[in-house]
């Protein structure tokens, strides 16, 4: 099983005032990346860099989604559940809406469906929309679906690990404490359920294609990339990957999307085995 790795985007070596803080990637709409410069947070979008001077951002972290061909998402992760966190923009920077989606965000998916997004245990924990620990919004911002609220028979989320996108309208997420992967249809309110074997919890990147779920970064791991036939007992490791790693959508060519410190990288894996 071979691991093709690409490089999206290098940091000038001599910049030591630039940091790279978050970033997605399809292949229809290529890179878009949110750096810091100094005390400024910017997105780049091929050529083209947006100052978001116009936003209240107060985590130095912000993450960033592609919407669609026109239209992308800053949200600031964390928030005191009064203001708007996250803001829909469109390619020249104009903002076009936005709203609360609650504290302590862990990652979020943007789908045909909507917004997911997912919470660590300080959102669980908190107050508001985020003790649903995975809620899907709609792009003007109503919850469409909420995960403890409107699943009777699941597992509780602790802290979501991890999520990425199934096939339509499902996703896939990674839940602590037990570490199940779960699959959840958001519309048909149902839930499917995998037990992982223990050397996969952990795990804070996930990917499922196929019969095939890949696991990225279990407990103690630094960086180790794990493929598991879905239902079967042992996991392969196929190798390691740098950086702060999600799963990407079913849709796109390649499985992972990474950013370190210095570059963007995205994985895809070679098995043939996924879909047969």
């Amino acid at each position: 099983m071979d691991i093709i790795e690409t490089i999206l985007y290098s940091k000038q070596s001599d910049d030591d005032n630039v940091k790279l803080i978050d970033c997605d990637w399809t292949d229809n709409y290529g890179l878009i990346l949110v750096y810091k410069d100094n005390r400024n947070i910017i997105v780049q979008i091929g050529e083209n860099q947006i100052m978001l001077s116009n936003l209240s951002i107060t985590c130095p972290y912000p993450l960033v989604r592609w919407i669609d061909y026109n239209r992308f998402l800053i949200a600031d992760a964390r928030n005191d559940s009064k203001t708007d966190n996250v803001f829909i923009l469109n390619l020249d920077g104009t903002l076009l809406n936005s709203f609360n989606c609650g504290d302590a965000i862990e990652d979020i998916v943007v789908s045909n469906e909507g917004i997911w997004i997912s919470y660590f245990d300080e959102g669980v924990f908190g107050r508001g929309i985020s003790t649903e620990g995975l809620v899907l919004f709609s792009h003007e911002g109503t919850p469409l679906f909420r995960y403890h609220s409107d699943l009777l028979d699941r597992p509780p989320i602790v802290d979501c690990y991890a999520i990425c996108k199934g096939k339509s309208p499902s996703l896939w997420l990674f839940p602590y404490t037990d570490f199940p992967l779960l699959n959840v249809n958001p519309f048909k309110r149902t839930i499917e359920s995998y037990k992982v074997p223990k050397v996969l919890h952990g795990s804070n990147g996930v990917c499922v294609r196929g019969k095939f779920a890949y696991f990225f970064d279990r407990y103690n791991s630094h960086g180790e990339l794990y493929c598991w036939e879905i239902g079967k007992n042992r996991p392969q490791l196929i190798g390691s990957i740098n950086g702060n790693t999600r799963g990407l959508d079913t849709r796109e060519s390649n499985h992972f999307l990474s950013i370190d410190d210095s570059n963007v990288k995205v994985y895809k894996i070679i098995n043939h085995k996924e879909y047969s």
